[in-house]
């Protein structure tokens, strides 16, 4: 069961960390469909580095540097340039996983995977009994979670959180209110490309120490979802990545309690088709409470 427990933290780290950052992109008023691209192009950085200099903490800070350059590239595109901001998020996940495939064949002259030699640090590494399968997550895990109150404390409880709040949901009035809602997106989007860093490290130092081309299979756009399903707060973002976690948890185990009696693509399908399902039912639920308030509203009238 701990075991069970611990993949379903592993699946979900990066989810979870890439939804953070959507969430805090769509509080401020910003649709990031730029998630999946800021994980590949963390990742590759941070593997690419880990490869050349073997310093995992240069390898973090090469992922966080070239995420906040894409990041603020990301604002100005949309700010002072006023390109659709659905499409410029598009375009960078297209552009990063065709870029990334790129530099393998450039910088390490072949398309198979590269394999760094060193991964993140696992705080509980060494232990032994029920506590053991702990040993297998890495600090971004424990991160994730400190960053999941961090972001709740920060959206809830600080003027900051309220003014990037009011940001996204009354732009015109933040700005009456002095508020300078450019700045707050700025800072939005940094927050995320630093968390979607934290996000691409997990997934090619932590779990499985290498980079290849395709290696986040879709997660940034899971974690999208998780920012609908997870109705743009952070317990809910929360809650939504680790049940995306459990789905691809589920999904390993069968395959392993089946074998070769389960086809693979099964496996690879089940956390998109358990999105799917859950994103219906979410638009569902909404659309029926519209209708009760309007019968409400009407009611009333």
């Amino acid at each position: 069961m701990g075991d069970f427990l611990v993949t379903c933290l592993q699946a979900a780290t990066p989810i979870w960390l890439a939804a953070l950052a959507g969430m805090y992109a769509q509080r401020a008023g910003v649709v990031h469909l730029g998630l999946e691209g800021l994980l590949v192009s963390g990742a590759f950085a941070a593997t690419a580095t880990a490869v050349g200099t073997g310093s995992i903490v240069l390898a973090l800070a090469a992922a966080v540097a070239v995420n906040l350059v894409l990041s603020a590239l990301f604002w100005v595109l949309t700010t002072y340039f006023k390109a659709n901001v659905m499409i410029v998020g598009l375009g960078l996940s297209l552009t990063a996983a065709g870029a990334t495939g790129y530099a393998l064949v450039v910088v390490f002259g072949s398309e198979a995977a590269i394999r760094s030699p060193i991964g993140l640090p696992r705080p509980f590494d060494g232990l032994s009994g029920p506590l053991a399968p702990l040993g297998d997550l890495s600090i971004v895990t424990f991160a994730a979670v400190v960053l999941s109150w961090f972001a709740w404390w920060s959206i809830r409880r600080t003027r900051a959180g309220l003014r990037l709040s009011a940001c996204g949901s009354d732009p015109f009035a933040a700005k009456s209110a002095g508020v300078p809602v450019e700045r707050y997106r700025l800072a939005a989007l940094l927050i995320g490309g630093f968390l979607c860093a934290l996000a691409g490290a997990e997934l090619s130092l932590a779990q499985v120490q290498s980079f290849s081309d395709g290696i986040s299979q879709g997660r940034g756009y899971l974690a999208f979802a998780a920012v609908l399903l997870g109705g743009v707060a952070p317990v809910g973002v929360s809650v939504a990545s680790l049940f995306f976690g459990l789905a691809a948890a589920l999904g390993i185990q069968s395959q392993v309690d089946f074998n070769d009696a389960l086809p693979p693509q099964f496996v690879l399908m089940a956390p998109y088709v358990v999105t799917i399902v859950a994103i219906s039912v979410t638009a569902l639920a909404n659309r029926r409470r519209g209708r009760q308030q309007t019968v409400i509203m009407e009611r009333t009238l």
